[in-house]
């Protein structure tokens, strides 16, 4: 009989250890594939472009790039007027382009553009164009003076 408890009270301690081992191991795992999701620049294809200051738009704007690749990004400023239907016809390469600039970032890198602060009041457009993979794309901001 008392072999029998014994061999009960063992039995009950390998299946602590086992449990105990199963939730370390399951915990590490989880560590990991977690730890890989919550960079920005692994297996991720995306852009972020913004105000440098939300409230002071005339302290520039930044872009993330998260491509996985250096990419050329191209920044200008144009006037809004009746002729844009926004944000369809803006581009870099309208006439009415008042500031241009064209700066090449690495991947998970951040470049800043500060413009200059326009000499006439009214609103206006920051557009960003870049390509990726081979297909042009522009995102834009817009503030009034």
């Amino acid at each position: 009989m008392q072999r029998e408890i014994f061999s009960k009270a063992n039995l009950l301690h390998l299946v602590e250890a086992t449990s105990l081992l199963a939730i370390l191991v399951s915990g590490f795992i989880l560590f990991a594939y977690e730890r890989k999701n919550h960079d920005p620049d692994y297996n991720k294809n995306w852009t972020a472009f913004y105000f440098a200051e939300a409230n002071l738009p005339e302290k520039g704007v930044v872009v993330e790039n998260h491509l996985g690749r250096d990419t050329n990004f191209k920044f200008c400023l144009v006037p809004d007027d009746d002729n844009l239907m926004e944000p369809n016809d803006l581009s870099c390469s309208v006439d009415s382009v008042v500031e241009f600039s064209d700066k090449n970032v690495p991947a998970g890198g951040t470049a800043r553009w500060e413009y200059k602060k326009p000499e006439n009041k009214g609103k206006y457009w920051v557009v960003l164009e870049y390509k990726d993979k081979d297909v042009l794309k522009n995102k834009n901001l817009s503030f009034s003076d």
